[in-house]
Parts: structure tokens; C-alpha cells; sequence
């Protein structure tokens, strides 16, 4: 396993509730990265596309957490492996639930002007934004999405090095 270099991460919790707009838009301009959750059972709602909006203004890289897969009918616990095998060995009909909802959500999200890609499925981390199932109830996935997490915070802070020390400025080469 590779050497991780971050920093530090600060996390930072918006309400998702539709009256805390000024919220999240404070919020999207303080990340260098984000993580966008979205619940599987409903896909973007609006707020979900607020803040979606404000992340593609700001040019903020991100990542989507597809939330409740443990609400996916009969979904068997699976939280000490990767959620790609996880989802391998659910019923029939959870993999299937599974696939319409990921494939509506991802729709939605291509009808806001993004690729999007469950993250095992994604050939390009640059072009295709990730979508990494969790549960924030059982865990199922949540290794998977700290690993990206962590990967995208290392591959931003690299850069940001590199523009600082490019541009002989401090931050993003400012």
C-alpha cells in the first residue's frame, strides 16, 4: 500500500435541508475537495443540484457518495470488504435494485453536465466524476470512499505544491 502524504483534512458537514443554502455555498468555498452525498433512494434532489452547481462553478474536484445502500432490498451487511465484492454476493434482486438506481442516479447527474462512473467501473478520474455506494448506517463501502478521498486530497495537494512552487506563490499559484 502506498505511502499517504495529505497534510491534513478538515471535513466539513453541510445540512442538506433545502433552507441551509448559504450554508453549503460557504461551505463549498472553503473545500479544496469535496464529497457530494447523495441518498440512493432518492437521487438529486434539489439542494443535491445546489450544491452540485456550486462545486462545478468553483471547479471543486469531488467525489459522490451514494448513500443507504442498505436500504436496497434484502441488502446483506458487508462492511469489512470492498463494496464492489460486497455487491457481487447481494441476491439477484439487490444487485438489480442496485443497478437501476445507480444507473438513474448517474442519469441524473449526466442531465447536470457531468460524466459520472460507479468508482471501480471508472476508466478516467479526470473526465468521469466517482460514485462510490455506502452506507452510512453499516459502513458497506465507507473504506472505499476514504481510500478516494485520500487519494483525490493527495493527487490536489501535489498540484498545489507544484503550482506553489511554479508560481513562487503561496496557495494555488495565485
Amino acid at each position: 500500500m502506498p505511502e499517504l502524504k495529505i497534510p491534513g483534512m478538515l471535513i466539513i458537514d453541510t445540512p442538506g435541508h433545502e433552507s441551509f443554502s448559504n450554508l453549503r455555498s460557504r461551505g463549498s468555498s472553503l473545500c479544496d475537495m469535496a464529497i457530494l452525498v447523495v441518498d440512493i433512494m432518492h437521487g438529486l434532489e434539489q439542494q443535491t443540484i445546489e450544491s452540485l452547481n456550486l462545486l462545478k462553478s468553483r471547479r471543486t474536484p469531488f467525489i459522490i457518495a451514494l448513500n443507504k445502500i442498505d436500504r436496497l432490498y434484502e441488502w446483506k451487511v458487508m462492511n469489512k470488504v470492498p463494496v464492489e465484492e460486497a455487491l457481487k454476493k447481494q441476491k439477484k434482486i439487490t444487485r438489480d435494485e442496485f443497478e437501476d438506481r445507480s444507473k438513474q442516479t448517474i442519469l441524473q447527474i449526466a442531465e447536470n453536465g457531468l460524466n459520472a462512473k460507479l468508482f471501480y467501473d471508472n476508466p478516467d478520474f479526470k473526465t468521469y466524476i466517482s460514485v462510490v455506494p455506502v452506507s452510512g448506517i453499516s459502513g458497506d463501502g465507507m473504506a472505499d470512499l476514504l481510500s478516494l478521498a485520500c487519494d483525490l486530497s493527495q493527487k490536489n495537494a501535489r498540484t498545489a505544491a507544484c503550482l506553489q512552487e511554479c508560481s513562487g506563490s503561496y496557495g494555488y499559484g495565485g
